[in-house]
């Protein structure tokens, strides 16, 4: 069982917290995001995960160390997320792994649960109301049918939390798929948008996850969320392992 965390970003949207460290690299409570989703990772019994880097690059391989394997986007600033994924082929093709943003905080249960599947899946939110430029999803008797920033609000089912599982079939589909947008140098996209060969051709299922398990860190209101949240060693501790 393979890992990638993708962690190359800028995080121009946190502005200032950002003008000296990577987004992965803030800190909660006593640890940071990237920190914290390598431990979870390793606690569910993960022994290879690699971590895609790009900005302050040197500042996360000081923090991890060995023990994760690095992979390198020199062109950090002029690509997104699909091309870090692109780079790590060699390393994922035909392996079941875990994809995550660095920029996410998840309870280590939702790990735990992804790689006892038998196929792939997306962990997905429910929300009260959805916005349009979100990683939106419609679906259809918990299968994924789309996945994009420019799904239908009013058709959505769910929200991506940005996290997936693919198995080792789906992996070789979406890799064929990432191949072929890197040739017509889309480098602007997100990973979603190679899952439509694997949503074709395969079978993607959601993963609801409580939203009082999960965060993501795009900007300093979310930020501040989860740092008054999570403002405890003990408060950590007890989200790390909720269930």
């Amino acid at each position: 069982m393979k890992a990638i965390i993708l962690a190359a970003g800028q995080g121009k949207r946190l502005k200032k917290l950002v003008l000296n460290r990577p987004k992965s690299l803030l800190k909660i409570s006593n640890t940071t995001i990237i920190e914290y989703l390598v431990e979870c990772l390793r606690e569910v019994g993960i022994k290879k995960i690699i971590v895609v880097t790009g900005y302050k690059s040197k500042l996360i391989k000081k923090t991890l160390g060995n023990s994760v394997k690095y992979i390198f986007n020199k062109k950090y600033k002029t690509t997104n997320s699909i091309y870090s994924l692109y780079l790590a082929k060699k390393q994922l093709f035909n392996s079941n792994f875990i994809l995550t943003n660095g920029d996410v905080f998840i309870s280590k249960d939702y790990f735990a649960r992804m790689i006892n599947e038998k196929q792939s899946i997306t962990c997905g939110i429910k929300r009260k109301k959805y916005l349009f430029g979100e990683m939106n999803m419609i679906l259809k008797r918990n299968y994924i049918k789309e996945i994009s920033k420019t799904t239908n609000p009013k058709l959505t089912n769910a929200e991506s939390a940005q996290i997936s599982y693919f198995v080792k079939k789906d992996s070789k589909i979406l890799f064929n798929k990432i191949d072929k947008l890197i040739k017509n140098k889309l480098y602007h996209l997100f990973p979603a948008s190679a899952y439509k060969d694997v949503l074709n051709k395969s079978k993607m299922r959601i993963k609801f996850v409580n939203p009082l398990h999960w965060f993501e860190i795009d900007n300093k209101n979310d930020l501040m969320k989860i740092r008054k949240t999570l403002n405890s060693k003990t408060k950590l501790k007890n989200f790390k392992n909720c269930k």
